[in-house]
């Protein structure tokens, strides 16, 4: 994990010294102020110094002055949802280097920052449309959901190509690089995402599993699959089929019985990507659905095989948060959900691990971790952008500064501090950040065929292969649609 830079470092240095922190000698005592401070000697003897820290990423990016302008943000913003610094939550580890990232990018600029946060996703991109439509600059960027929001901000073209900006470096590190791998088509690209946004760290879809039901069923050494990458969709429905009981014996499998594997809808979208495919490819320029492909539908037909039976893998549908009450309650071994909702659990009774999203077979080469695009982590820039130069500037600066402070804050201290509860949670939090991606097919939907995806890998709907057949012209249509419009023509 990268830590603090020298830039940093001086930031929060000055931050102290401003809130009257002061040091102290040797032997408690103050130094004289009147008198500056010798350099420490080295002693005779001594061990070297260490080597100077190498430069960071910071210290290359130009500082400019723009003024004391305002650059104002809209975002969906809300508790369980976050972006921006809510007061009423002072101390919270996240929350505070929210606000020191704002902090440090307003006195390295000379900007003010003005967050204008949302409770209502659709609201966020209804005030957008507004103001672009009305020839206004009220917003500079945008931060909103991926699949309700900016997705329909993007078709409607009220958002401007980023690789037109100056500044921004799209697919470094400190910008999630499956956008502008899956995101650009004929060199622009619309929307992306990474650590400028406090929501992203929550998107990640991962398995977690309870560990007292997990040993109680003789289910051990699952951290040690995963490192050894034996993690796969067979050995998951193996061990969750051989759980599943209908303890309150009415004969029928409903929420109040015991289940070796709760899920929902969006895990058939995770088990796709998890499977190392991606929905759409482009060959000489052209670009296709891979929906039929050979390996898609292999996928399809051995997910549903495993997970399509009702009486031993529960599935809540629509979104229906009963599979996290299962889980939470103890009445199932393993869940499904995003990083959103495994934060929600430090108050659950039973202790739990996490795990990344099994692999199809043992032979694809990572596990591949399918972020939920209905949280707010999409950015975006609204249309209209007078200052092209500041907007790119301020932006690659937030990211480059989130990267971070966000990140150690986020990931060391409240994902491996709070919620994994274990050393081993934390080895896997490495693999599941480490390749997180999302999917163009899944924010946009072409002809609903991301929705029938997610049915048919987890059986909910049969015959994939002649149901896509019925949908594939239009949804073949809408992509090629969206292609002409990122195209320009």
């Amino acid at each position: 994990m990268k830590r603090f830079s020298k830039a940093m470092a001086l930031f929060l240095a000055s931050c102290l010294l401003f809130a009257g922190c002061s040091e102290s000698g040797a032997g408690g005592e103050e130094t004289d102020a009147s008198e500056p401070a010798a350099p420490a000697q080295a002693e005779a003897g001594s061990a070297e110094t260490e080597p100077a820290p190498e430069p960071s990423y910071l210290d290359t990016l130009e500082v400019r002055d723009f003024g004391g302008g305002t650059f104002t943000i809209i975002a969906q913003s809300t508790e369980s949802r976050p972006n921006f610094y809510m007061e009423e939550k002072d101390g919270d580890v996240m929350n505070d280097a929210v606000r020191d990232r704002d902090l440090y990018t307003e006195d390295r600029l000379n900007i003010t920052l003005e967050c204008v946060g949302l409770d209502n996703r659709d609201q966020v991109a209804k005030d957008v449309q507004n103001v672009i439509q009305a020839g206004d600059e009220a917003y500079h960027l945008v931060f909103n959901s991926l699949s309700a929001g900016i997705n329909t901000l993007t078709t409607g073209g009220f958002l401007l190509d980023l690789t037109s900006l100056p500044y921004l470096l799209l697919n470094s590190s400190h910008w999630n690089e499956s956008m502008a791998k899956n995101m650009r088509f004929y060199g622009k690209q619309y929307f992306t995402t990474g650590p400028i946004s406090l929501s992203y760290f929550i998107t990640p879809t991962v398995m977690v599993y309870n560990k007292r039901l997990a040993e109680d069923f003789g289910i051990t050494g699952l951290n040690d699959t995963v490192l050894e990458g034996k993690w796969t969709v067979d050995r998951l429905a193996e061990l969750a089929a051989a759980v599943s009981s209908d303890t309150d014996g009415d004969g029928d499998m409903d929420s109040d019985d015991l289940w070796g594997l709760s899920m929902e809808g969006t895990f058939g979208n995770s088990l796709f990507m998890a499977g190392g495919l991606n929905t759409i490819e482009e060959t000489d320029g052209e670009y296709r659905l891979t929906l039929d492909s050979e390996e898609a539908v292999n996928l399809v037909d051995k997910c549903a095989s495993l997970f399509g039976d009702r009486t031993l893998f529960f599935d809540s549908l629509n979104g229906d948060p009963i599979n996290i009450d299962i889980f939470r309650e103890g009445r199932a071994v393993f869940l499904d959900c995003a990083i959103s909702w495994v934060i929600t659990m430090r108050e659950m009774e039973d202790d739990f691990g996490i795990l990344p999203p099994p692999k199809f077979t043992e032979e694809v080469p990572a596990y591949y971790t399918a972020c939920n695009t209905w949280l707010p982590s999409g950015v975006g820039v609204p249309m209209i952008c007078s200052d092209p130069d500041r907007t790119g500037l301020v932006m690659e600066t937030m990211a480059a500064v989130s990267q971070e402070l966000l990140t150690p804050a986020v990931y060391d201290v409240t994902l491996q501090g709070k919620v994994s509860r274990d050393e081993e949670s934390a080895a896997m939090l490495d693999l599941i950040y480490a390749n997180t991606a999302f999917d163009l097919n899944t924010i946009l939907d072409f002809g609903g065929s991301s929705i029938l995806l997610r049915a048919c890998v987890l059986g909910e709907q049969e015959n994939y292969v002649s149901a896509y057949a019925k949908i594939k012209k239009i949804a073949d249509k809408n992509l090629q649609k969206f292609v002409a419009f990122a195209k320009g023509e």
